[in-house]
């Protein structure tokens, strides 16, 4: 028995290590069905496609096709399925995730239209689209990137996608080519810097969180910084309180090779109280067992 882990999980712009599970979980629904895989000695129909012999099946315990392989190109609602596209479905038989041969145009939830390429696409379990490769502009501000993954809210409201031109919200200003995540209501929650940009105050780089209020939530440092009376290195990962107080922080403390080139690190981690007085402090040691090639014989 598998559990629906299995399955594609979308590469949506806003899937970085901190926001991987967002990506599976939020986009398009985590599937906690358990799975019973078979191989495919025939042609067996699921909802719309047609399941391809000699692929792979994942059936759940009502025997209800959660994954499969489709053996032949074919049109839902108008969309084209790839031929050969590995494909999830939701329990009422809807396409969950697939790939599509042919670009679409596709209604959205708010009543704006959206034009998508060829490549992975996701819809909720009544066929509203979640996520595809933008394939032209999108009136308005902020403007999704052309060519690269969107992913959308069930209403229509944009989700995730990587910036095509500056963009300020709640105070914040991000550069294009950020990648950046709203909520349902259209307000920046979050993103993932490719280069460095100022949040809050503070010079940003990889993932940070925003609080409803517009406050950083997580963030992880391009610069050191004193925040609190406290300083911190590049690259530190800090957590704030929704009051905008220190509420944890992360860092390398210190770092090197041993005699053989294994690399090792020491890593602290702090708690604060609202005033900044650390509650608690620890250091965890890492070494690596292995050796860089250059130093094998």
């Amino acid at each position: 028995m598998l559990r629906a882990g299995v399955g594609l999980v979308i590469a949506i712009v806003t899937a970085t290590p901190a926001m991987a599970e967002r990506a599976f979980c939020n986009v398009t629904p985590c599937d906690q069905r358990e799975i019973t895989r078979r191989r495919l000695t025939m042609e067996l129909p699921a909802g719309p496609v047609t399941c391809k012999r000699g692929q792979d099946v994942g059936e759940d315990a009502r025997k209800r096709v959660v994954y499969c392989t489709t053996a032949k190109v074919v049109t839902v609602d108008g969309i084209v399925i790839a031929a050969n596209a590995y494909t999830l479905f939701h329990p009422n038989g809807k396409i969950y995730q697939s790939t599509v041969a042919k670009p679409f145009e596709r209604t959205l939830g708010d009543g704006s239209k959206v034009s998508c390429g060829v490549e992975h696409v996701s819809l909720d379990d009544k066929g509203a689209l979640l996520f595809c490769k933008l394939a032209a502009a999108r009136a308005g501000s902020p403007k999704p990137k052309v060519g690269e993954n969107v992913a959308f809210h069930p209403n229509g409201k944009l989700a995730g996608f990587t910036l095509d031109e500056p963009y300020t919200s709640q105070g914040i200003s991000l550069p294009m080519g950020a990648s950046v995540s709203f909520d349902d209501k259209g307000n920046l929650v979050g993103g993932w810097l490719k280069d460095p940009a100022l949040v809050g105050g503070l010079s940003l780089w990889w993932d940070f969180r925003l609080w409803p209020n517009g406050k950083l939530q997580t963030a992880q440092l391009d610069k050191q910084a004193k925040i609190q009376g406290h300083d911190f290195p590049r690259h530190a990962k800090l957590t704030f309180r929704v009051d905008g107080s220190l509420e944890a922080a992360e860092y390398v403390e210190k770092e090197g090779f041993m005699i053989h080139g294994e690399e090792w690190s020491d890593t602290r981690f702090v708690t604060f109280d609202k005033a900044g007085k650390v509650l608690t402090t620890r250091v965890e040691h890492y070494q690596s067992t292995a050796r860089p090639p250059k130093f094998k014989k």
